[in-house]
């Protein structure tokens, strides 16, 4: 079992409780107040809106807690989970929380190491648990491939799922397969809604277990063949089908009439993927949804969408489903110039849960009951932060150097948004397709809470910004997508806001490179650079996924692709290896890794501090003992913050 034991609420629960929906203000404070992992997260409300569930980190920072409490009422049930990662709490009818789960580990007999995902059912009226699946007439890997989706079979409350069909020898034997399976919620039994194969990605079904749509793909020599079908009685229709070295179609919902779905497609003429309707009675995709040019969805348990959403500075929605539109303009007046998500909400969107930050709010979630025109607050993300303790987020644009426009964040010193010449910490985002957003971000407020400006760049590669924009990353690894870093930096000392003699710089996973590069491949930029688990060696590191993947992966053509080399071992990578460059280090590094990393290598960082030492150069070197690459334990989080403002203020001083 993943969860132990059921515990009653206690009186210690309700003041741990009431500790989550204070709001203290304190002059100054700790790195713990941004460090923490959030005291209140993932609330899902309820199918009738009398209930909450939600995750509660306890005051030890790591012992988490499933809370089902009524509202305006004390705790009904508190499930203990300890040390475990879970990852989010969902309903699923009236009398079940899923709680979803995660843990590095290592499927027996299968050579993929990663990180698993996997799923217990709460009763709250037995307090039961049993862990989804917890039996099945075929052989299943107890892994979700997927998310899970309520519903209702035959009657019983369900959740529907992807789940792995093996031998238990490997995930590549012939025979093995993806199938759509409902599990039972209070017995744990799976039984198979529809049967995949070989090559099955993932199913697209109605809450009954109804399949609507699935989706192939099939690895080829340099690219992967996709193939979207529809279900047509008792068989599959293919309507789309699309030749990608990476990138992919998807599948998202159906429209609330029923007659289509929403997927995505390769529109030529914009050359990226598009939203787009495809019409189930004809089997033939039809127009693109929206001007807009929508990137998400928002659905129901029945895969009805019932919005869009794009992303800006903030997440925006338009939504299609009547009740919806009407109230949200009105939601967001509520809560103007911050980040306002939606998170949860009844059948009825009487009542919503949101999510909302930005401005000087570091994460709080309200109840907007719709019926009664009210908002009640719930509780805080992170309730040592005070309004005082958060500082100015403002939005950044710079051309780079060859005239690109460059877009960002500065998060200023709280109580400094006059101040000039502040020291500053350029925080590079990772992956490096993804972006940085204007809500609070723990790392940028916790290092602004030192004295230091904060800066993240959305450099050349990131995603958001229209695919030319992304394309114009390709090949740029450690090139242009580099100096597009200190060209916000040279921006900043031009305003006068930075001195560029008071410049370090920060970053996670590929910002870890950009760190690691910024002092070996560039020179006279940074004082000092923190890898938090970084690629120093990239060669090395395609070659370590070549091994867990093959050399033709999906994984393998992403990196080369922003790489800019023909071949996972290609020479080339050694010109962008701070590794092979850490005898030309400029400044201190310290670097950070967790044990447990299935992302980025544990050894990238032993490799760069081995490299470093041989070079004679000023090194630190911290290991996080059992943890992840996303720090999802508060005791190596903090260890993390810790030990990177004292580098920090050691090696840059903030006064």
């Amino acid at each position: 079992m993943i969860l132990k034991r059921l515990l009653v609420a206690t009186a210690a629960m309700a003041v741990m409780l009431g500790a989550v929906a204070a709001s203290p203000a304190l002059a100054a404070a700790p790195l713990e107040a941004y460090g923490r992992l959030p005291s209140m997260e993932s609330v899902a409300l309820s199918p009738d809106g009398t209930t909450i569930a939600f995750i509660l980190t306890g005051d030890t920072g790591d012992d988490r807690y499933i809370v089902v409490q009524p509202l305006g009422g004390a705790p009904t049930r508190t499930a203990s989970i300890g040390f475990r990662k879970v990852r989010y709490v969902q309903w699923a009818g009236a009398d079940h929380v899923v709680i979803v789960t995660s843990t590095t580990d290592v499927v027996p007999g299968v050579f993929y190491a990663g990180e698993m995902s996997q799923a217990v059912s709460l009763n709250i009226r037995t307090g039961k648990m049993i862990q989804l699946p917890d039996r099945s007439a075929e052989s299943l890997v107890n892994v979700l491939m997927g998310g899970v989706q309520p519903g209702v079979v035959d009657g019983r409350p369900v959740v529907l799922t992807d789940l792995y069909v093996a031998d238990g020898i490997s995930y590549q034997r012939k025979g093995n397969h993806l199938d759509l399976y409902s599990i039972d919620l209070d017995s744990g039994i799976a039984r198979r809604q529809q049967m995949g194969d070989a090559d099955t990605h993932g199913f697209l079904s109605r809450s009954d277990g109804t399949p609507l749509a699935k989706l192939s793909f099939r690895e080829r020599e340099t690219v992967s063949q996709w193939t979207l079908a529809i279900r047509k009685g008792n068989n599959w229709q293919d309507v789309y089908r699309v030749d990608a070295a990476i990138d992919t179609p998807d599948l998202f919902g159906v429209t609330r009439d029923g007659t289509k779905l929403i997927v995505s497609s390769w529109d030529v003429k914009e050359d990226s993927w598009r939203l787009t309707y495809l019409d189930i009675a004809a089997g033939k995709l039809g127009d693109y949804v929206g001007s807009a040019k929508p990137t998400g969805v928002v659905t129901d348990d029945d895969a009805v969408v019932l919005g869009y959403s794009t992303r800006e500075a903030f997440k925006e929605y338009d939504f299609v489903e009547p009740r919806l539109k009407a109230a949200w303009p009105m939601v967001k007046g509520v809560f103007k110039g911050r980040q306002v998500t939606l998170t949860s909400w009844t059948p009825d969107f009487g009542k919503l849960v949101v999510y909302v930050d930005a401005g000087s709010e570091s994460g709080a979630y309200y109840l907007v009951d719709l019926a009664a025109k009210k908002v009640n607050p719930l509780g805080r993300a992170y309730p040592k932060l005070a309004a005082a303790d958060v500082g100015e987020v403002r939005a950044v644009k710079y051309a780079a150097a060859d005239g690109l426009e460059i877009t960002g964040y500065l998060t200023l010193p709280p109580g400094k948004s006059d101040a000039k010449g502040l020291p500053l910490i350029v925080l590079p985002h990772g992956g490096p397709q993804q972006r940085d957003v204007a809500g609070f971000d723990w790392w940028a407020q916790s290092l602004a809470s030192r004295g230091y400006a904060v800066l993240q760049p959305n450099f050349r590669g990131s995603a958001g910004f229209g695919h030319a924009f992304t394309v114009a990353g390709h090949g740029e690894w450690g090139r242009k997508m580099q100096t597009d870093l200190s060209d916000g930096v040279t921006y900043l000392a031009a305003q006068g806001t930075i001195d560029p003699k008071r410049v370090c710089i920060m970053g996670g996973s590929y910002g870890g490179y950009a760190a690691l590069a910024g002092v070996t491949l560039q020179k006279g930029v940074y004082r000092c650079a923190v890898s938090v688990a970084g690629v120093s060696d990239p060669g090395d590191m395609l070659r370590w996924d070549a091994e867990r993947g093959g050399t033709k992966s999906v994984t393998i053509r992403y990196w080369k692709r922003f790489m800019g080399v023909d071949q996972y071992n290609d020479p080339k990578l050694d010109t962008l290896s701070p590794a092979k460059h850490a005898a030309q280090a400029d400044a201190p590094i310290l670097l950070i890794h967790g044990k447990d990393d299935t992302v980025v290598d544990y050894g990238q960082s032993t490799q760069m501090l081995k490299a470093l030492k041989a070079a004679n150069k000023p090194v630190e070197f911290v290991s996080l003992r059992g943890e992840d690459h996303w720090l999802s334990s508060a005791t190596t989080r903090l260890e993390m913050l810790s030990s990177a403002v004292t580098f920090l203020e050691k090696n840059n001083p903030p006064n």
